[in-house]
């Protein structure tokens, strides 16, 4: 049953009761050192902020709009990492509709320059969030604007790389730090890029052993920000940008929220956070300014780092890892993997993240914003309705699914976690652990169904064992010594597999390329037409395709090392762009070994020359290997269909 309640948005009468609650939050005598009209909103569409202003609406439908970083965004359901805005709605009644326009690497400064907040005149630049529309196209009166930015606004770090993504805090006054505006910078182009006028001496400092990073800055972003930005050094700070934030919103009619940046995972000695560069500045400057700032504008204030700071030292250093992402075995930073089961594989073996939360630490947060919104209507919709901004609605106890924990989590360690919880319910009831008696019944039952795996029965116990498996990798940690025959299971696994391969037809003819034959180094760029093996390798200017190392995989039993890959930018229809040409001169099995060049997983597109789609391979964030078959003979092309993707090799194999 669905419990309902009024969610009530009030000025200074919620903001009282959450920045009081809050150890670091500015005392009511703070001032705004600026107060000024944000000058980045359109004029077509503004009206002037105000602080005061009440937009009641009373039992009808509302959007919540998500503007946020990587710790907010929506990951996909393969992936380790996981962002709390994607499971915000699952705490939420239908008639609240939650669209997360969070994306990794966004600061508060880089979010509005990209055109996320409101269009931007002249810009180019395209993104996927939100359908590709701006926070502005879509925003209404009644709707409210959640405001999460810090990881990449803090300017602590030594990665002088991240220029265009930092925001300086400003000096304090008295602990104080102050809301300085900015002014934007004219972006000069030549052709299609922005020129080194277009960033200022600082910039180019701060980038100055990044000159490939800051020709990409200029080719790929400033140029596509529109006619001018607000760069590093454009006098701003960071709780000036997010009170652009807060009056855009209003001047729309919505209620802005501040969220404090979530916390990360680096522990001092004596079980505590620390603090520092990196990890939103030394004593958490970073989130001092936002609850500041939530103070001096009357915005209502999720404390959401409070929050998991508290999560994150309450279960201790050892078992905070159970709730962050990990990073692949290559110790790249793809997070990438079958989810739950592939992170209770390589749980223990891959390095932990210190900024990112796996899915259901993600969810965990998101549970702790939805509490923070019950807390609103139980303590502050009694007498109050008219001078809220207010909407009937439901705040779930129970959510309507349930991302489940590793199994290797300890039933300690997770009663910790659901016991942080006291106003939602972030576990299912109906949710348990197997009984280990049913697996190992299970396992002897089917020893005795098939005392011997046989060439007639194998694919009957494949089937046997995976329904097992997927009854084992749910018993929890602590019960896990209770299976006392899982051996029986693996070995029934390895004699179907054998089974398996044997039975697979034999290819009478195998060609394999192997972009290691290329005379070009690695970071060459192939611009133009090559041939290596019979297969095309076409790119064009601007549109490269760039050599990247190697690597070695495993196929039908045999082991393959290739030294070089190919790295293909997307596209949805290859036409002049990147891609692969092969021919195949009669039917064939088709295998593409390739792997996303980002965290989320992609696909390979195959077409034929007439650019009619044939059939899709993988590239996920882990090595793929796609093998489709019955091709029939005909002339393909093959490239990314939509973001970049690395090809380590084709597999073509002829059966007569």
């Amino acid at each position: 049953m669905k419990l309902k309640g009024v969610l009530c948005f009030l000025g200074v009468g919620i903001l009282g009761l959450a920045a009081c609650q809050n150890s670091g939050a500015a005392t009511s005598e703070s001032v705004s050192q600026s107060t000024s009209t944000p000058t980045n909103t359109p004029s077509s569409s503004a009206v002037e902020p105000s602080q005061s202003t009440s937009f009641v609406n009373n039992d009808s439908e509302a959007t919540i709009f998500l503007a946020g970083d990587s710790t907010v965004k929506t990951y996909t359901d393969k992936q380790y990492i996981g962002g709390w805005g994607q499971y915000l709605d699952l705490f939420l009644d239908d008639n609240i509709t939650v669209k997360n326009c969070a994306q990794g690497g966004r600061s508060s400064r880089s979010f509005i320059n990209e055109g996320r907040l409101y269009d931007n005149e002249g810009s180019t630049y395209t993104f996927s969030e939100n359908g590709g529309n701006s926070i502005g196209d879509e925003i209404k009166a009644g709707d409210y604007l959640f405001i999460q930015f810090g990881h990449n606004d803090d300017d602590t770090k030594a990665a002088n790389s991240l220029a265009e993504r930092m925001v300086p805090l400003g000096e304090p006054v008295n602990g104080i730090y102050p809301t300085t505006p900015g002014t934007k910078t004219t972006i000069v182009k030549q052709g299609g890029s922005a020129t080194e006028a277009s960033v200022s001496s600082t910039v180019k400092t701060k980038m100055a052993d990044y000159s490939s990073v800051l020709t990409s800055y200029l080719a790929n972003s400033v140029s596509k920000y529109g006619n001018d930005y607000y760069e590093y050094s454009s006098g701003g700070t960071y709780k000036w940008f997010l009170k652009q934030y807060i009056d855009f919103a209003r001047s729309k009619g919505a209620t802005p929220v501040l969220v404090t940046p979530v916390a990360r995972v680096s522990f001092n000695t004596d079980g505590t956070l620390k603090s520092g560069p990196g990890l939103h500045g030394t004593d958490f400057a970073y989130v001092k300014a936002v609850r500041q700032l939530a103070n001096e504008e009357n915005c209502l204030l999720i404390d959401l780092f409070e929050d998991t700071k508290n999560m994150l030292e309450t279960l201790t250093q050892s078992e905070a890892n159970y709730i962050m992402a990990l990073k692949d075995s290559s110790g790249s930073n793809s997070n990438s993997g079958d989810w739950p089961q592939g992170f209770d594989t390589e749980y223990g073996k891959a390095t932990k993240e210190a900024t990112h939360y796996n899915k259901f630490g993600a969810y965990l947060t998101a549970g702790k914003v939805a509490e923070h919104l019950k807390a609103f209507v139980s303590e502050n919709a009694k007498g109050k309705e008219n001078e809220a901004i207010s909407f009937t609605h439901s705040i779930l106890t129970t959510p309507e699914s349930y991302i489940a924990h590793s199994n290797l989590m300890h039933k300690e360690t997770a009663n910790k976690l659901y016991n942080m919880f006291s106003s939602i319910n972030v576990k299912d009831p109906s949710f348990s652990y197997p009984d280990p008696a049913i697996v190992t019944n299970k396992i002897t039952e089917m020893v005795t169904n098939f005392p011997t795996v046989t060439q007639e029965n194998y694919l009957q116990v494949k089937e046997a064992c995976e329904a097992i498996r997927a009854k084992f990798v749910l018993i929890n940690v602590d019960d896990l010594s209770q299976v006392t025959n899982i051996d029986s299971l693996t070995e029934y696994e390895e004699e179907v597999r054998l089974l398996e391969v044997a039975n697979k037809p034999v290819p009478t003819e195998v060609i394999v390329f192997d972009p290691s034959g290329l005379s070009q180094a690695e970071n060459d760029n192939i611009t133009s037409e090559v041939v290596l093996n019979g297969v095309k390798i076409v790119g064009a200017t601007g549109k490269a395709i760039t050599v990247m190392p190697g690597v070695k995989f495993e196929y039908n039993e045999e082991e393959y090392t290739t030294t070089k890959s190919l790295s293909m930018g997307g596209a949805a229809t290859f036409g002049t762009n990147r891609y692969l040409e092969i021919t195949t001169t009669k039917t064939a099995s088709i295998t593409v070994v390739a792997k996303s060049t980002g965290s989320d997983d992609r696909i390979v597109k195959m077409v034929t020359a007439s650019k009619q789609e044939v059939d899709t391979f993988d590239a996920k964030g882990t090595i793929s290997i796609t093998t489709k078959n019955n091709i029939e003979a005909g002339t393909y092309q093959l490239g990314s269909a939509n973001k970049g993707v690395y090809i380590y090799a084709i597999i073509i194999e002829y059966f007569d």
